[in-house]
């Protein structure tokens, strides 16, 4: 039952078009979660990756696509609870994620997640270092992929 309730509760935060999502922004909008945040951003960094924040009319809110190169890695939106990477995989390269050695929930998860469109998605609420390392592993994965 407190599986549900915290569901219920979690809101995306970052809507207002007005207000990009600056250093000051983010740091209010994620309090105790922005030193996890600030790790990933070193990570992301480390790997070259670029973070592209876009408001998004379809979403209503910030969105941060990370980069490698031109090439979209996943998707990083903001939330009461933390934050999120969200990534999508095709029905062949969704199996590797399967291979990773990662939290078990995750895969389980990302088992039972409807298709969108072609795609698999793959979507982690990243709030401690454990499972920011795990989706660094699903970062690096789909960094191999062509």
């Amino acid at each position: 039952m407190n599986a549900m309730k915290e569901e219920k509760m979690e809101n995306q935060i970052l809507t207002d078009p007005a207000i990009s999502p600056d250093d000051t922004v983010l740091k209010k909008a994620l309090g105790k979660n922005y030193k996890i945040f600030s790790e990933f951003r070193v990570k992301a960094n480390e790997q070259n990756l670029v973070p592209e924040w876009n408001y998004y009319r379809d979403t209503k809110s910030w969105l941060c696509k990370v980069l490698n190169k031109k090439k979209n890695l996943c998707w990083l939106s903001v939330w009461n609870t933390g934050f999120k990477l969200t990534f999508y995989f095709t029905e062949e390269t969704i199996k590797g994620v399967y291979e990773l050695d990662i939290n078990d929930e995750i895969k389980k998860a990302a088992k039972e997640m409807k298709p969108v469109g072609k795609f698999r998605p793959v979507i982690i609420l990243i709030k401690d270092t454990e499972v920011l390392n795990d989706g660094i592993k699903i970062l690096e994965y789909k960094m191999k992929l062509k």
